[in-house]
């Protein structure tokens, strides 16, 4: 499968996600196609679609190719929990009801009953993004 893997996404960070994904207490199932699209079955019977990509800052460039080249996707999630986003990369997604996470990011917003408005709070109750700067 790895010829359809056009975005560099290593073996390794597509197993770690399958295995996240197998032990989370809120997935029911998944497949994966074209190497690095998820379709998962939440237990609440709800579909969602990711893609995986492993940029260590995901800028809108990336979301934009996302979208074209995977144009059923929910969400666009940066593999690894070290990986972040641009500030207009989150803009975008939550203009255009995509989700846009890092992996730790995504495995947290499964538990919530709308995982696209999830968001990490700081030690005051505030939200906290990994935003980074695009180079």
């Amino acid at each position: 499968m790895s010829q359809l893997n056009f975005w560099g996404v290593s073996y390794s960070s597509i197993s770690f996600f399958e295995k996240a994904l197998s032990g989370h207490k809120k997935v029911e199932s998944f497949k994966r196609l074209k190497d690095i699209c998820f379709v998962i079955v939440r237990t609440d019977g709800t579909i969602i679609r990711v893609l995986l990509v492993d940029e260590y800052t995901l800028g809108l460039a990336a979301v934009l190719r996302a979208l074209d080249e995977f144009p059923d996707i929910d969400y666009v999630v940066t593999a690894g929990n070290w990986n972040g986003y641009t500030r207009e990369a989150k803009e975008y997604g939550t203009n255009n009801g995509i989700g846009i996470f890092n992996a730790g990011e995504f495995l947290g917003a499964l538990w919530w009953t709308e995982p696209k408005k999830y968001h990490q709070k700081d030690e005051d109750g505030n939200p906290k993004y990994p935003y980074r700067e695009a180079v």
